[in-house]
């Protein structure tokens, strides 16, 4: 006796899926992405539920049209349509989309040609999903980022300047000074070093206070600022001591740059209270690199130098290599 055989299983392969209409809708509806199906003529042939749900049109609101009302921008519906030309398929194109309310929102669209068996183009099925939480986060991150390089600017610009004159510090000064030197196309560059003294500001502090000899310090600071050069680099040396490098600048012209200085320093009273502004002056050495010194460390040891020669030569004077004296207020 020949025994029957058992029916055979039925098709669980993704064809039969397919010719399934039950297990079809059961797929569509399950999809997280709004799933949009048009025709070969463009026309909207399928608008699931994520899709109602993601834009919020009614089915018939979008069945039988074109996807001009859900992608208002022509301009970004013609870039994916020549993508979609040129290759078939795109995945993850950026585009506005609108929603039934007319808020407009960042949407990425993956989509591809579906073609019958002789190439034939039945239709295009596309995905959707709404990018609004991802630009969002993206703005997040883009915000975090600029406040973090502002606070990493504003950390560098504390660490290289003096807070109460806004000048280079000593180290800052010195550093752009030995950048000017490797960089400089000439063999041999020439560099002036100035080395300011504010006179007798002991005094100024012990007499008015150091709020007082502060706005002495920032108006230093101002006369340095006012009379040099883009290219100068300024700097607060120590205490109520100063120190410019200028570039290509020979001894004879930072000598001059040291004169316009104390004379301008000088011309303007400080006002240390509402009644009472007093006259400063300031003394100053000058060098150059290479005619007083071969390095930055040697110019300025020498410039230094000169300046204590003026203090003891009678203040409120420049000294430098030719004569301590020859140039007394």
């Amino acid at each position: 006796m020949k025994l029957a055989r058992p029916p055979a299983p039925p098709r669980a392969d993704f064809l039969a899926i397919l010719s399934d209409p039950d297990l079809l809708q059961l797929l569509l509806v399950a999809c997280p992405d709004a799933l949009i199906v048009t025709t070969p003529a463009n026309a909207v042939a399928l608008y699931t539920g994520a899709a109602e749900e993601l834009f919020g049109f009614s089915p018939v609101e979008v069945l039988g049209r074109s996807l001009t009302r859900l992608f208002p921008d022509r301009r970004a519906r013609t870039r994916l349509q020549r993508q979609l030309d040129a290759a078939g398929r795109v995945a993850g194109f950026e585009l506005p989309a609108a929603r039934h309310d007319g808020t407009i929102f960042p949407a990425s669209v993956s989509a591809a040609r579906v073609t019958g068996r002789f190439g034939e183009t039945l239709g295009t099925v596309y995905y959707i999903r709404d990018h609004s939480s991802i630009r969002a986060i993206e703005e997040t991150l883009r915000r975090n980022n600029e406040d973090l390089s502002s606070m990493v600017s504003r950390l560098d610009h504390l660490a290289r300047h003096d807070p109460l004159t806004g000048l280079l510090n000593r180290v800052a000064a010195f550093d752009a000074a030995e950048r000017f030197l490797l960089s400089a196309a000439d063999a041999r560059p020439s560099l002036g070093v100035a080395v300011f003294d504010l006179d007798r500001f002991k005094a100024v502090n012990d007499t008015y206070g150091h709020l007082a000899g502060d706005r002495v310090l920032a108006n230093f600071a101002a006369a340095l600022r006012s009379h040099a050069r883009a290219t100068d680099i300024l700097g607060r040396f120590g205490g109520e001591e100063f120190i410019a490098f200028l570039p290509s600048a020979g001894l004879d012209d930072t000598r001059a740059f040291a004169e316009r200085i104390r004379f301008a320093f000088s011309a303007v009273p400080v006002r240390v209270a509402e009644d009472l502004a007093i006259s400063c002056t300031a003394s100053a050495g000058v060098a150059n690199i290479p005619s007083c010194a071969e390095t930055i460390d040697e110019a300025v040891r020498v410039a230094d130098e000169r300046l204590y020669l003026a203090k003891r030569t009678g203040r409120n004077r420049v000294v430098d290599h030719d004569s301590p004296t020859e140039h007394a207020a």
